[in-house]
């Protein structure tokens, strides 16, 4: 599936549509984008998209931001499916951002999916393993 960078950033940055999804409640988002970040360990979920699924928080801790401080987090448990592919990751370990209002989908996320960024042609695409 290919997906369009998103051009509000200069330079264009990856991006995927995910739905989070709370299996056991029967919850979740619509459709909602969220950048790839290659140099991410981690990813981030806004706290908004996690209160609204109801997932569950599973344990605390401590993370260093690209500016270099650190910060303590809570951890939540998440289901992520690529919004119109049949591809959905279970319970991902994210981190419940307090201070962003972007979803950042990390190594830990990318590093299961075959994923051809095309710089030139401003796209991402992306297939399971």
């Amino acid at each position: 599936m290919k997906y369009p960078h998103d051009n509000s950033y200069t330079p264009p940055f990856p991006a995927v549509d995910i739905i989070l999804r709370n299996g056991e409640e029967g919850l979740s988002t619509d459709a909602v984008r969220a950048l790839l970040d290659t140099g991410s360990d981690g990813s981030l979920v806004p706290i908004a998209y996690l209160e609204q699924i109801l997932a569950p928080p599973l344990t605390d801790a401590r993370i260093r931001s690209h500016w270099g401080e650190w910060r303590s987090v809570q951890l939540f448990a998440a289901d992520v499916q690529l919004h119109e592919m049949d591809v959905t990751f279970p319970s991902l370990f994210v981190v419940g951002d307090e201070q962003g209002d972007e979803i950042v989908l990390g190594r830990d996320f990318i590093n299961k999916l075959r994923v051809c960024l095309d710089g030139v042609a401003d796209s991402t695409e992306i297939s399971p393993q």
